[in-house]
């Protein structure tokens, strides 16, 4: 919570990831599989297409 000064104005991109990995903090995973956001509606309307399409790579489960 240190890394967070401007409140609500706290761009995270900048200054609290760059402390966090200036200070040994910061670590990541690489992901090989299928990954999208849903960040926007337009993110949601290309996952539902998707998820009816039947071509959802994250349905990983048989029926």
């Amino acid at each position: 919570m240190e890394y967070i000064q401007e409140g609500d104005a706290t761009i995270w991109e900048r200054s609290p990831l760059a402390k966090l990995a200036a200070s040994g903090n910061l670590s990541a995973y690489r992901h090989n599989g299928f990954w999208l956001p849903m960040d926007t509606l337009r993110d949601r309307n290309e996952l539902q297409k998707l998820w009816e399409s039947g071509n959802a790579p994250w349905k990983i489960w048989k029926v």
